[in-house]
């Protein structure tokens, strides 16, 4: 493909110390004395300088510890150890830390985060038996979750803070054999079935309904058969690529590939709807120093139109070219030296600026409407040490603060100005949310019940605990009955799968694939084109709108006749806004990374938006007058199902936001929320189509966010995080995701693998690095470990074992590498030798993390994780 890697000189030990990638960026390395890697060096447009470089920097103790890791852009990580050369401290340059106690083998049994001042901000706590098994972790309230294990190691059971117990059960080759999910109570019960290379091939869920998977000598999956879509067949070429999916309703995708197993082309029944993919040679859009896309997507031609790319030496995304129906949207992004972002600028021309501390955070966001002034929208945004946002002002002078507890959970969302989002916040033992109180007021207004799987029950009146609200359920998530008010609804399914088939007699019908084709009969019709997407929507068998999607899977038109609606996404998937036939802009919004805090609206006026602690819009500000425009309380029907109200001042003028939970968009043609794959039902509380990533996002695949929607959310409408029950499980699964691409690009990738409070293990999603190296990124709350791959075979570097240098980092007790080769190692850091790790097998689908979606593995091999 023309791609050459040059590798330009080398030391006398035979240590690489500069290479050209095929963009024709060098990157320089150097070594100190003993020969350990102390910088990494891409080198910039100016060789004569440093300034536009982007340098990791690394410093050792003398006994080869690393001592300091200093990344391109300032930010700094320090490393303390005790006398057994045990990581004991991993402090930032502000002096915040995280502080690790540990038992005599090593284990942590005690975390904690404390700021500059040594106040603890953040503490859990493990106990682990003689042989090193965990047995109890407990949060910094005390509340205990215990874990019981057989003969051999493998957990046979886990009881949490309110009793509630789970057993487990393996077969002869140590592999889940029997879930049983409140075994004292509901026993949910899923059953695993092996096929002869240990990969599952029948998943029975609680309600006995089988999902099957039949492999071919490979392990390539040939046809899946679920009760809820049908069987789908897959076939491959030689190297293992899918080359062709049939679903059950006899919709085929081929797929075609160039010769580095990148997607080339996903074709369809309906040749419009044909995407094709382009790499390598940037785009005539792109202008100078905006021209490196050897190894990249370039260009995506799609049955919404094409999209382009352009990139920095860096890889970073500096230019977005979007053209549907022959209208083109252009967004441009800017980088620190970090790069992290510093601006964008919209279509129109407006820009949005973000500058940030040391530590590569955002401390304040700036708006420069086209032609005009800047104006700030948020400064002084704060950060409790290693976590969340602790709060921010407005440019007006609103302060909107949020308080978090010694667990980093919520504990208050206040704005004291007329109007502002003034809640807090109460949980339970095992970290429900069960009381909405005002900030700082214990008394709850709304009370919150669950039921012992963790799904809301009902919400109720907090002075006279009257239910308001309230819904039951099966052992597989299905909600049977819903309380809105005074009136009950039942709901109906049929005995062979998970399909709604009505709610309070109003009937929904579905093609063989499982989607929603019409609720109420001609009341609402939803077809699907040849991809499996919602195509239009009818009423009493009228046409009322269109819909338009890209390869990326963002519905980006919508239109009816001559009327169009076009929709821009940010790399993240965050929606920037809606603009006209002539690409004026109706609406757009402004993001402090996951949470809308600005709106453009209303002639392109700039608005404050307030976001609850998921990252849902609650309240709009008009900065000029400091009056609440449009809130949506969260106090109402806590599947989304109440209104938000659009003229909260009364001055008789609407305000339209179509924000709900995140990643979702109210659509009025539909009456549905479009949340980016599937289109979400708040009235049900479930999703129109089945989760295209089947069984990972959980056993019930039209639930949503697992019937918890005050703690989780799903900003893909895939799942709400993948979680397993062993550290190695889930650096196993993490491996296996991003593996191919990181040998297609040669490239490494690396991320973090960390427990939650429940117990239960996940992992971040993987962030791109260089050929010999890669930043996992900000450590998360209960890190374990950091897992990493070794791109395609590179001379001068050790490929299918853990280098010197990957021994020494300390990312945490245990190292994981994905090797070219396919191998999956674990290194433990006390000294124990690596070994293999398990395959990765399915999750337990219990949504350890809200915001850490992974997307279709197809968009992963064609975008290399830039969504």
């Amino acid at each position: 493909m023309g791609q050459v890697t040059q590798f330009l000189s080398y030391d006398s030990a035979g240590r690489l110390l500069s290479q050209k990638d095929p963009n024709g960026v060098v990157t320089d390395y150097s070594y100190d004395a003993r020969g350990r890697l102390t910088a990494s060096m891409v080198r910039g447009q100016d060789s004569g300088s440093e300034a536009d470089d982007r340098i990791t920097r690394y410093s050792y103790w003398p006994t080869g510890l690393v001592k300091q890791v200093a990344l391109p852009g300032g930010d700094v990580s320090n490393f303390t150890y005790d006398s057994a050369f045990r990581l004991t401290k991993v402090s930032d340059r502000y002096g915040n830390s995280f502080v690790y106690t540990l038992d005599t083998s090593g284990h942590r049994i005690k975390e904690d985060i404390t700021d500059a001042k040594n106040t603890l901000m953040f503490t859990v706590s493990r106990i682990y038996d003689e042989l090193g098994r965990l047995t109890t972790q407990a949060d910094a309230q005390g509340n205990p979750t215990d874990f019981a294990y057989d003969a051999v190691g493998t957990m046979k059971g886990r009881t949490d803070a309110l009793g509630r117990s789970s057993a487990y059960t393996y077969d002869a080759l140590h592999r889940l054999k029997q879930s049983i999910e409140d075994a004292g109570g509901i026993k949910a019960t899923s059953v695993f079935q092996y096929d002869v290379l240990g990969q599952p091939s029948v998943v029975t869920d609680p309600k006995g309904l089988k999902t099957t998977y039949q492999r071919n000598g490979l392990g390539e999956l040939l046809a899946l058969t679920s009760p809820d879509t049908g069987s789908t067949g897959f076939t491959y070429d030689d190297a293992g690529n899918v080359l062709s999916r049939k679903d059950a309703a006899n919709r085929q995708a081929t797929y075609t590939y160039d010769a580095l197993n990148r997607p080339v082309s996903v074709s369809y029944a309906d040749a419009a709807l044909e995407t094709r993919f382009v790499y390598d040679v940037a785009p005539a859009v792109c202008v100078a120093g905006e021209q490196f896309a050897a190894g990249r997507l370039a260009s995506m031609k799609d049955g919404s139109g094409t999209t382009q790319y352009c990139y920095n030496r860096f890889g970073d995304i500096v230019r977005k070219v979007q053209t549907t129906n022959g209208k083109a949207l252009t967004v441009r992004y800017a980088y620190t030296a970090g790069g992290n972002l510093t601006s964008m600028v919209y279509p129109d021309g407006a820009m949005v600026d973000y500058v940030r501390n040391e530590l590569g955070q955002i401390a304040e966001v700036g708006y420069t409407a086209p032609g005009g002034s800047r104006e700030v929208l948020v400064k002084g945004v704060t950060y409790l040490p290693m976590g969340p946002v602790a709060g921010w002002t407005y440019g007006n002078g609103r302060v909107l603060t949020r308080a978090y507890d010694q667990d980093y959970r919520p504990k208050a969302i206040q704005d004291k100005a007329v109007g502002g989002l003034d809640v807090g916040f109460g949980f339970d033992e095992v970290g429900n949310l069960t009381a909405l109180t005002p900030a700082g007021n214990p008394t709850p207004e709304i009370g919150l019940g669950y039921d012992t799987l963790g799904r809301l029950t009902a919400l109720t009146d907090g002075v006279t605990g009257t239910v308001i609200d309230g819904y039951s359920y099966d052992a597989t998530g299905n909600r049977l009955s819903a309380k809105v008010g005074s009136v009950t609804q039942a709901y109906t399914y049929p005995t062979t799968n998970h399909r709604l088939s009505a709610v309070a007699g109003v009937a929904r019908t579905y093609d063989k694939t499982g989607n929603t084709l019409s609720i109420g009969g001609k009341a609402r019709e939803f077809p699907y084109d040849a991809s499996g997407r919602m195509s239009m929507v009818k009423r009493a068998g009228v046409l009322v709108m269109n819909y338009r999607y890209n390869g990326k899977g963002e519905q980006v038109r919508r239109f009816l006749g001559t009327t169009n609606t076009y929709t821009l996404y940010d790399e993240a998937g965050h929606w920037l806004g809606d603009y006209d036939n002539n690409g004026a802009p109706k609406q757009q919004a402004i993001w402090l990374d996951d949470m809308p805090v600005g709106l453009l609206a209303n002639a392109n006026k700039l608005h404050y938006i307030e976001p609850d602690h998921l990252g849902s819009p609650r309240v709009v500000v008009d900065p000029v007058r400091n009056v609440a425009v449009w809130s949506w309380s969260l106090k109402g029907e806590a599947f989304g199902n109440t209104a938000p109200n659009q003229d909260p001042d009364g001055d008789g003028a609407a305000l339209v936001l179509d924000m709900r939970f995140p990643g979702q968009r109210f659509d009025a043609a539909s009456g549905l929320n479009q949340n980016y794959f599937r289109d979400y039902d708040s009235a049900t509380g479930r999703y129109g189509q089945s989760d295209p990533i089947g069984l990972h996002g959980g056993i019930g695949t039209y639930v949503y966010s697992l019937s918890s929607p005050f703690r989780w959310s799903d900003k893909f409408g895939l799942l709400p995080g993948d979680c397993y029950r062993t550290e190695n499980l889930a650096a196993a699964q993490a491996l296996k995701d991003i593996l191919p691409a990181s040998i297609r690009e040669d490239l490494e990738y690396g991320g973090w693998v960390y427990q939650k409070p429940n117990g239960y293990y996940s992992y971040t999603t993987p962030r791109r690095g260089l050929t010999s190296s890669v930043n996992p990124g900000p450590r998360p709350d209960g890190a374990t470990g950091a897992y990493h791959t070794h791109g395609d075979v590179t001379p001068g570097y050790v490929g299918e074992a853990f280098s010197k240098a990957d021994t020494r980092i300390p990312y945490g007790d245990a190292a994981y590498l994905g090797t070219p080769s396919g191998k999956l190692l674990r290194f433990s850091t006390s000294g124990s030798p690596y070994s293999d790790l398990p395959g990765a097998i399915q999750s337990s689908g219990c949504g350890c993390d809200g915001n850490n979606n992974r997307l279709l593995e197809f968009l992963n091999n064609a975008f290399g994780w830039q969504l």
